[in-house]
C-alpha cells in the first residue's frame, strides 16, 4: 500500500507540474490598431446580419505571432453617425470573453488576447442601428484559427 501511495504522489506531482507549466491566455486593454495580419479564411471577415438577412457592419480578426500568439478583433460600422456596438473575443480555455462595447462612430475594439498559439478562437460582434430586431445586426465565428 505504501508503494502505491508513493507512486500516486509522484504521478500527481508530474500532472500538477505539467498543468502549471502551461501559460494562461491573457487579455489586453483595447487597442486602436490590431497587430499582425487580418485573417481572411474561416468565413472571416464576416458581415453582421439582422433577422431579415440584411447586412450592416463587419466582424474582423487579426493574428500575430508575438507573445505566444496574439489575436485581435474589431467590429466596423458602415452606417453614418454613432451607434451601439460590441465586439468580444475568447479562446477555448476562457470562460469570460474580452469585450469592448459602447457607442462608437467607426468601430468597436480592438479586443486582444495573447498566448493563443495552439488554441481555438471565438469572436462575436453586434451593431444596433435603432429599436427593433430589424435594426440589430450580429455575427459570430468559432472555433476558428485553431492551432
Amino acid at each position: 500500500m505504501q508503494s502505491f501511495v508513493k507512486k500516486f504522489a509522484v504521478v500527481a506531482g508530474v500532472v500538477a507540474a505539467a498543468c502549471t507549466a502551461v501559460p494562461a491566455t491573457q487579455a489586453v486593454a483595447a487597442v486602436t490598431t490590431c497587430p499582425g495580419t487580418e485573417i481572411r479564411n474561416y468565413g472571416l471577415p464576416k458581415l453582421l446580419s439582422n433577422s431579415l438577412g440584411e447586412q450592416a457592419g463587419v466582424l474582423r480578426l487579426w493574428y500575430s505571432s508575438a507573445n505566444g500568439g496574439t489575436n485581435c478583433a474589431k467590429v466596423y460600422d458602415n452606417a453614418s453617425g454613432s451607434h451601439s456596438m460590441s465586439v468580444s473575443i475568447r479562446t477555448e480555455r476562457m470562460t469570460t470573453p474580452v469585450t469592448d462595447s459602447g457607442t462608437f462612430s467607426t468601430y468597436a475594439g480592438g479586443v486582444v488576447v495573447t498566448r493563443t498559439d495552439g488554441l481555438c478562437i471565438y469572436v462575436s460582434g453586434s451593431l444596433s442601428l435603432g429599436i427593433g430586431s430589424v435594426n440589430q445586426f450580429r455575427a459570430s465565428a468559432g472555433p476558428v484559427a485553431c492551432g
